[in-house]
């Protein structure tokens, strides 16, 4: 189903943007169908579709959308699986789909692909300069793919990230009613509208806390994060980060397996790697586990599983990620999907090494 990629060469200019202190993130042989395919290919409710199986996924929802098509990106550069995107969200258009992208204004790639959606007559602008819009989103009336893989070609092809296709129409419902608050209005926070999906519920902006709080309090057996960007200052009490550290200290003090994989791929910058070298340093003090991913390969990935739930979505343990950007994810306990990215996380860890700041 998937690889953790245990080595690659990337050329990826950005978590520090993503941390709040910065994100450059295919497949060549694919192609684009001309005609629309009626409906997204039966499966579960919620599916796993990390590092390569991304794209494919991402291209089912924009192929198989008949009625509207929603896009979300913070970033999206040239190369072959970004524009083979781009050509099949113009197609959508040109068949009569009601198609909407929001970019994030201040990646400077994301101009070239805004042109060539508003050359095509495609609805397509940039989010508001007061928030940066790090939400990852693709979705059609049948179903939607989020998660922290950006349309750009390493992250497509060299990163471990890690997403979900969701089919729940509930999920469905809840997402579309949150993206239409974003277009109008995406120069404030926009908390995740309510919903009735108990495949995958939703949060958005400033809600992760609330979701992950809860699970970690109640965690028995484990608690496995993975996240490519941690910026935990102890110093700071009211921080979620930092609130969110101690719950995980306190799990671990009665018993709970905490393990915790950082990247350190040494791509984005001495700042950014100092903040998670930082980060690491102050949770082996709280007697966790701490790992770091291979520097060869860049580890986007942004899940925590805990027990038999997993939350996954765009945000980093970060002030962006937390408290102000444009994020979102949902909260599964399928058991398939947890399965599935528990193993993911398991080959992780096993390529892993303890982390040495």
């Amino acid at each position: 189903m998937y690889t953790v990629y245990a080595g690659s060469d990337v050329d990826d200019a950005g978590r520090a943007a993503e941390t709040g202190q910065a994100d450059a993130s295919a497949p060549g042989s694919e192609t684009v169908g001309t005609a629309p395919i009626a409906a997204l290919p039966p499966g579960d409710p919620i599916e796993i579709a990390n590092n390569g199986a991304y794209f494919g996924r991402a291209r089912d929802v924009i192929q198989t959308a008949q009625k509207k098509l929603r896009i979300v990106q913070f970033e999206v550069t040239q190369g072959d699986g970004p524009q083979l995107l781009v050509a099949a969200t113009i197609k959508a258009h040109q068949r009569g789909v009601d198609v909407r992208v929001l970019l994030d204004e201040e990646v400077p790639y994301n101009a070239d692909a805004l042109a060539q959606l508003k050359a095509a007559g495609v609805q397509a602008k940039y989010d508001s300069p007061k928030l940066r819009t790090h939400a990852k989103v693709v979705a059609s009336e049948q179903g939607f793919v989020v998660g922290s893989t950006n349309w750009s070609t390493p992250s497509m092809t060299k990163n471990n990230e890690t997403n979900v296709l969701v089919r729940d129409p509930a999920a469905v419902t809840q997402l579309h009613a949150w993206i239409d608050k974003l277009w109008a209005d995406s120069g404030k926070s926009q908390p995740m509208v309510a919903g009735k999906s108990t495949v995958a519920p939703l949060y958005a902006d400033g809600g992760y806390a609330a979701v992950v709080g809860p699970l970690v309090d109640a965690a028995k057996t484990r608690i496995w994060l993975c996240t490519y960007g941690m910026n935990l200052d102890p110093a700071n009490a009211s921080s979620p980060v930092t609130q969110l550290a101690q719950k995980v200290a306190a799990a671990h003090q009665r018993g709970v397996q905490v393990r915790i994989a950082l990247d350190q791929s040494g791509d984005w910058a001495e700042l950014g790697n100092d903040v998670n070298a930082d980060s690491a340093a102050h949770l082996v003090k709280m007697g966790l586990d701490v790992r770091s991913d291979p520097k060869s390969v860049v580890t986007h990935a942004k899940f925590v599983v805990v027990d038999d739930a997993v939350v996954l979505g765009s945000n980093n343990w970060g002030y962006g990620g937390m408290q102000a950007y444009h994020e979102i994810g949902c909260k599964t306990v399928h058991a398939p999907a947890v399965a599935g990215l528990a193993d993911y996380f398991d080959k992780l860890w096993t390529v892993s090494t303890p982390f040495a700041p």
